[in-house]
C-alpha cells in the first residue's frame, strides 16, 4: 500500500508551482469583480390595491453599495444605461394605520445581472398611507426624438385622459398644479410617413404608489414641414447677351430675393453665388420702341431646394444701347 505522504512529498515542486498558478488566478478573479460603487436610489413601490394609498416614504432615498466587475461598474456612470432601481411591493396597512415600517432586501433591488448588492443603507423606511380616490388628468403631448430637420410631429393620442388612483393628498396637489401626465419618449428616427405606436403612459411621480387606467395609449403621427425666409439683399443682375446682337443695359443695378425652404438648405447658400438673369428672351414681360420689360430669373446653387422665390423689383426695364456707349 503506498505510503499517503508520499502523496505530498512527490513532485512537490511541480505541486508548489500549480498551487501558486492558482493563487494567481484566484486573486486576478476577485480583483476583476471587487470593484464597489455606491449609489443613492430612490425607494419605489407596486401599486397598492384597498381603502388606503401611499403618500411616500421617509427616507425617500438610501444608500446601495454594489460589486461587480470593473466594466459593470463603469455601466452605472454611462449616459442612457438603464439605472438601478428599488421597487416593493406593499400591503394594505393593518387596521387603516397610517404608515407602517418596511424593510428593503437584495431581492428589492433591481440591476444588472453583473452587479451584486452588497449593503443597503438604510434598510428599513417607514411608508406613510392616505386615503385612496380617482381623478381623471390629461396627457401631454410626448416628446419626439429622431426628427429631420426642419420637421416637425403632429401627434393625436388615443384616449387623451385616463384616471389616476392613488393618494388623495397627492391628488388634490396635482389637480392643483394642472399637472398632465406623460408619456414614455415617442422614437420617429427613420420615418418619413405617417405612421402609430403605444407609448406607455408614466406616473404623476414617484413619491406614492399609483394605478392607471389605461397605462398605456395609442399615438397617431404625422409629420409636418418647418420652412425658413432667407432674405439676399443687393442680388447682382447679369445681362444675357442678345440673340439679335443688340447691347442693353438695366435700369437698376440689383434686386432683393427672399427665399423659403428647409432650414437646413438655406444656411449653407452662399450669397456670393446668387444673381439675377435678365435678357431679351423668354422672360419678356411686355417691350416698347425703347425698353423691354423683364422679369428676373434667380440663380441659385444647384443642390440647393427651395420651395418660393420672391424678387423686388419683381420687373427690371432693359435700355438698348450702342457699342460706343459702352465703352
Amino acid at each position: 500500500m503506498r505510503n499517503p505522504i508520499s502523496y505530498f512529498t512527490s513532485n512537490w515542486i511541480w505541486k508548489l508551482i500549480a498551487l501558486a498558478l492558482a493563487l494567481v488566478v484566484f486573486y486576478a478573479i476577485r480583483r476583476t469583480i471587487s470593484y464597489r460603487q455606491t449609489l443613492t436610489l430612490t425607494v419605489e413601490a407596486e401599486s397598492v390595491e384597498g381603502s388606503q394609498a401611499l403618500t411616500g416614504f421617509d427616507p425617500a432615498v438610501v444608500n446601495v453599495t454594489f460589486r461587480g466587475s470593473e466594466a459593470a461598474i463603469r455601466k452605472l456612470a454611462l449616459s442612457g444605461a438603464e439605472p438601478p432601481r428599488i421597487r416593493v411591493r406593499l400591503r394594505q396597512p393593518l387596521n387603516d394605520a397610517s404608515s407602517m415600517p418596511v424593510k428593503i432586501s437584495r431581492s428589492n433591488v433591481i440591476c444588472d445581472g453583473d452587479l451584486r448588492v452588497i449593503s443597503i443603507e438604510p434598510n428599513i423606511v417607514e411608508a406613510a398611507f392616505d386615503t385612496s380616490d380617482t381623478r381623471t388628468f390629461d396627457i401631454a403631448e410626448p416628446i419626439v426624438n429622431g426628427l429631420p430637420d426642419n420637421v416637425s410631429a403632429v401627434v393625436e393620442l388615443e384616449p387623451n385622459t385616463i384616471e389616476v388612483t392613488g393618494s388623495r393628498v397627492l391628488l388634490d396637489e396635482l389637480e392643483t398644479a394642472q399637472t398632465q401626465l406623460t408619456t414614455a419618449l415617442l422614437d420617429a428616427s427613420g420615418r418619413s410617413e405617417a405612421f402609430h405606436t403605444i407609448l406607455k403612459v408614466l406616473p404623476p411621480d414617484n413619491r406614492g404608489s399609483w394605478t392607471l387606467k389605461p397605462d398605456t395609449v395609442r399615438a397617431n403621427v404625422r409629420f409636418v414641414r418647418e420652412d425658413i425666409e432667407r432674405t439676399f439683399k443687393k442680388v447682382p443682375i447679369r445681362i444675357l447677351q442678345s440673340a439679335k446682337g443688340i447691347h442693353y443695359a438695366a435700369e437698376a443695378d440689383s434686386v432683393e430675393v427672399v427665399v423659403q425652404g428647409a432650414r437646413r438648405d438655406l444656411n449653407v447658400i452662399d450669397p456670393a453665388t446668387v444673381f439675377a438673369l435678365i435678357g431679351d428672351s423668354d422672360n419678356i414681360i411686355s417691350n416698347d420702341a425703347q425698353r423691354l420689360e423683364c422679369e428676373p430669373i434667380i440663380v441659385l446653387p444647384c443642390t440647393n431646394r427651395v420651395n418660393r422665390v420672391e424678387v423686388t423689383p419683381p420687373r427690371i426695364w432693359l435700355t438698348p444701347v450702342s457699342k460706343d456707349t459702352l465703352l
